[in-house]
């Protein structure tokens, strides 16, 4: 059974193989009692995760597994997951070679629970995206953003000066980032993501050729390109040039 397989598939099979139009509301109770049968359900799943990734750190001798639970229940003798942050080995070593630039952010998990998944990225010297750490936390606040820094800050950066963190601007995360470990004192700089800066530039100033020229700024990465296009930006409208400089 393929995770993509989905109630439409459930009502047009049984149409063609029976000429039955079943119910939505039975097509969708169906399909759950068969992805529990194969991949089980959400509880065991959650129930697993510390044997898994006990595993992956068993298999890949190095990697960081760090745990905040909730509490304990006396009841089932068990303890309830808070949050769960885990860095791969090799990917802590791979940092080493890239620039001091590291993107943060957050999605959401389709799940019964409604985690959120957080994530940390470097990029390469090909320009290609090496993931750092991840955490599977309850809701993305800033007590959440906080412990997932502390961690990243101790297990990935160990102290790397000079470190530019880039995010969205979620406001517990940049409160995490001003008050959590030391990111942006003399050791290193905040900066805001470029597709919401250009967003909010944008919105600002509603000119597509000057949203385009924003873009190409901030993806430069030699100042004299950078300059060179500030100025037409500057010649188009000087309120546009003000807003970034």
């Amino acid at each position: 059974m393929q995770p993509s397989y989905g109630i439409k598939h459930v009502i047009q099979n049984v149409k063609d193989q029976t000429g039955y139009d079943v119910p939505y509301q039975k097509a969708w109770y169906s399909l759950k009692m068969t992805r529990e049968i194969v991949y089980g359900t959400w509880e065991s799943s959650v129930q697993k995760l510390p044997a898994y990734l006990g595993a992956i750190q068993k298999y890949n001798p190095g990697t960081i597994v760090e745990w905040k639970h909730k509490g304990f229940q006396a009841s089932t003798g068990k303890y309830v997951m808070g949050y769960v942050f885990w860095a791969f080995k090799p990917c802590i070593d791979g940092f080493q070679f890239c620039r001091n630039i590291i993107s943060v952010d957050g999605t959401h998990l389709y799940t019964k629970y409604k985690y959120k998944l957080l994530i940390a990225v470097a990029m390469d010297g090909n320009q290609q995206v090496l993931p750092l750490a991840f955490a599977v936390v309850d809701e993305e606040t800033y007590p959440s953003w906080k412990w997932f820094l502390q961690q990243l800050s101790r297990h990935v950066i160990r102290g790397r000066r000079g470190m530019c963190l880039i995010s969205d601007r979620h406001g517990g995360l940049i409160k995490a980032i001003r008050d959590g470990p030391n990111f942006v004192s003399s050791h290193g700089v905040h900066r805001y993501c470029l597709r919401h800066v250009c967003s909010n530039f944008n919105s600002t100033i509603k000119n597509v050729v000057l949203k385009d020229l924003c873009w190409q700024t901030g993806s430069e990465y030699q100042l004299r390109k950078f300059n060179r296009i500030m100025e037409q930006i500057k010649k188009h409208d000087v309120k546009a040039f003000a807003y970034l400089d």
